[in-house]
């Protein structure tokens, strides 16, 4: 009888060990959005690519205080105000912003222009400027508008690491009126091999050296 009880208790006990939870389990957090709700886009004075590039340049860079119009990055770029439609090179891109500027109330700033071609790779650094209210110029179908806005599912793992896949883009078309309803980017919709890339611009203040303050 006591053998019997035993084995009995024994059967329970693997049962309910088969039945224990083996680890907590992968949390998502679907349709969470990131958003910058308002901000102003100056028009492109010419209705092309590389004006609507300079108008975005303008836009990003008037969020951190730095005044630099569309016209200035034209002129810079090339001889006179030249209407061009070729898709946005990189590196040209690159080399027309990086360096170091002195601005109109005398503050001194170092540009740099950072990129990443194609589909983003790392969505955290994209819904991060966003959450922070930063745009970036994004190149879809060789065409440029400005990221404003991302909806992604959270995944939390045990550990607590986490990963966000991105659902859908809120973009600005530079070419349309800011009254335009926003193009948006669906993944399962749209081709992500026709994502040109992402354009970020930093902005770091040069602070005059010790002896020369005031």
């Amino acid at each position: 009888m006591r053998l019997m009880l035993a084995i009995l208790a024994l059967a329970v006990a693997a049962t309910a060990a088969d039945q224990k939870p083996k680890g907590a389990p992968l949390v998502r957090l679907p349709g969470q959005s990131a958003e910058i709700a308002t901000f102003a886009i100056p028009k492109p004075a010419q209705p092309c690519q590389n004006w609507a590039v300079a108008a975005g340049l303008e836009a990003m860079l008037a969020v951190s205080n730095v005044r630099l119009p569309q016209k200035y990055w034209v002129l810079k770029g090339d001889i006179g105000e030249v209407c061009r439609e070729e898709p946005a090179n990189f590196e040209s891109l690159a080399r027309l912003v990086n360096g170091e500027y002195v601005l109109d109330d005398a503050r001194k700033v170092r540009l740099e222009l950072r990129y990443s071609e194609g589909a983003p790779a790392i969505p955290d650094d994209v819904i991060a400027r966003l959450r922070l209210g930063r745009p970036s110029l994004f190149f879809w179908k060789k065409h440029a508008f400005v990221l404003l806005g991302v909806t992604y599912d959270e995944y939390i793992y045990p550990n607590g690491q986490r990963m966000f896949e991105i659902r859908e883009l809120r973009l600005r078309d530079l070419m349309l009126p800011a009254s335009a309803d926003p193009t948006t980017f669906v993944k399962g919709r749209d081709d992500p091999a026709e994502i040109g890339g992402i354009v970020q611009v930093i902005v770091q203040p040069i602070e005059p050296m010790p002896w020369l303050r005031k």
